[in-house]
């Protein structure tokens, strides 16, 4: 099945703009635009739905699916500018201060969303379990093209 060319052209658009910021493998592509997708889709449905009052369940996890996609992204990120392999180990040192870093920030965002926020924990872990499972679903895909 074809897709439209509306939403064709927005996933060839946002593919470009994820290859203009560096995520350029072809397995890594797919994966964050489809949580970007996933994410901004709940944000927004959720963001609608609770200015009523109602649905702030859906509010908060897309606030866990775009912690998520934040996390997938600065890995991706810091992993496709230099590997490993270039360096050996002398990058290790970078690699675990930047998720130290990273870490610090996302116990922030779950203190505000959890504690200020009053959110459904589960809400929130839900929004987290989702990004997982498109993650590997997106990846899985990839891979078999």
């Amino acid at each position: 099945m074809k897709a439209p060319s509306a939403v064709g052209d927005l996933l060839t658009r946002l593919d470009g703009w994820l290859w203009r910021r560096g995520i350029c493998h072809m397995q890594i592509l797919p994966l964050l635009r489809n949580l970007l997708l996933a994410s901004a889709l709940l944000l927004l449905t959720g963001g609608a739905l609770a200015a009523p009052g109602f649905g702030s369940a859906v509010l908060w996890a897309g606030t866990g699916c775009a912690l998520m996609t934040w996390i997938f992204w600065e890995l991706a990120r810091f992993f496709l500018r230099r590997s490993l392999s270039d360096n050996g180990m002398a990058v290790l040192p970078l690699l675990l201060l930047r998720w130290g870093l990273r870490l610090i920030v996302g116990a922030g965002v779950v203190y505000l969303v959890l504690v200020v926020g009053r959110a459904s924990p589960m809400a929130f872990v839900a929004g987290l379990v989702l990004a997982e499972i498109i993650a590997l679903a997106s990846y899985v895909r990839a891979g078999r093209r």
